[in-house]
């Protein structure tokens, strides 16, 4: 994992800078609350915003509404362009270069939207996913969240070289290699909604705070016919599994708020699980609870048994 190589820079005698700049990213990436480091925030280079919570902040504004699927408001790139030209925004234009009435603006108008398609009980909760705190890394004003989904990408290439000569010298990561890996991870994509596309979703509870909770989950077991087929057309990249579960928030067959998990059998089952952050903040729902890592997307592996359980209900 990236963290891996960021706990190791921040365990060497490098100069402070770097250590507290490898913790920062460390704790981000792990969607904790980095608000301990904040005397070194200006040392580093950090910026902290009250901002609009959308990824992607340097692309166009249409995908970065596209791409958000807390609440899945624009099924595909014409949907979020016609939104924006009807409240007189350029979809073309970024995020990031929006004055702050007009992302305020923005952001009052995506609520509204939201209101309108979750249920009354939710709608308390929805500022939370449109406005909170953002950190920039000024020298590059690029968004903390961006910097580190670039380091991720060059992880996954296994350039662990690369992303410990960004962190030291606070580099931005090669854009290059961060297209290649976006090119492997949008073939994962295509092959996991044809996926989504062939399968019956299933559903099960979990119990959590003397409630049980409805969620939906597939089951994903290759035969060697699959197997076959993945040799000639591509298989979906084992290592794409987290950011998918993401992504399939986005598919009209997963209810935006169950949490939704993937298992993969593959001699152990591989878990991947999203939790929705609307019920996050309303029931205070994490899946730490069930031998899983992570906050918001979860992973682990279970056995058999405790596989079963799930499925049962247990």
């Amino acid at each position: 994992m990236l963290s891996d190589i960021l706990y190791k820079l921040s365990s060497n005698k490098y100069d402070n800078n770097v250590i507290y700049f490898s913790k920062i990213l460390s704790d981000y990436y792990k969607n904790n609350n980095i608000f301990q480091y904040k005397d070194y925030f200006e040392s580093i280079g950090i910026v902290e915003k009250n901002d609009l919570l959308l990824y992607g902040k340097n692309y166009p504004l249409f995908r970065s509404l596209l791409y958000f699927n807390e609440v899945p408001l624009f099924k595909n790139e014409s949907q979020s362009i016609l939104f924006l030209k009807n409240n007189n925004f350029n979809p073309n234009d970024k995020l990031i270069n929006l004055n702050k009435d007009k992302k305020k603006k923005l952001g009052i108008l995506l609520l509204k939207e939201i209101a309108k398609n979750i249920p009354s009980e939710y709608v308390k909760y929805a500022p939370k996913l449109i406005f909170g705190k953002c950190y920039y890394l000024k020298k590059y004003n690029i968004e903390l969240k961006e910097y580190i989904s670039k380091l991720n990408a060059l992880y996954k290439l296994k350039k662990y070289d690369e992303i410990e000569k960004c962190v030291i010298y606070q580099k931005l990561p090669d854009e290059e290699l961060v297209n290649k890996y976006k090119i492997k991870l949008a073939k994962s994509i295509k092959l996991f909604n044809k996926e989504l596309n062939n399968r019956k979703i299933r559903y099960t509870v979990i119990e959590r705070n003397g409630r049980e909770l409805p969620c939906q989950y597939i089951y994903i077991k290759q035969s060697l016919l699959d197997k076959i087929k993945g040799w000639v057309f591509g298989s979906i990249d084992g290592q794409h599994y987290p950011t998918l579960v993401n992504i399939a928030y986005s598919h009209p067959k997963i209810d935006y708020l169950k949490p939704f998990f993937i298992f993969v059998d593959d001699g152990n089952i591989g878990v991947f699980a999203g939790a929705p952050k609307l019920l996050y903040f309303k029931d205070n729902l994490t899946l730490n609870h069930l031998n899983l890592t992570g906050k918001h997307t979860y992973f682990g592996t279970w056995d058999y048994e405790m596989f079963e359980k799930f499925i049962e209900g247990k």
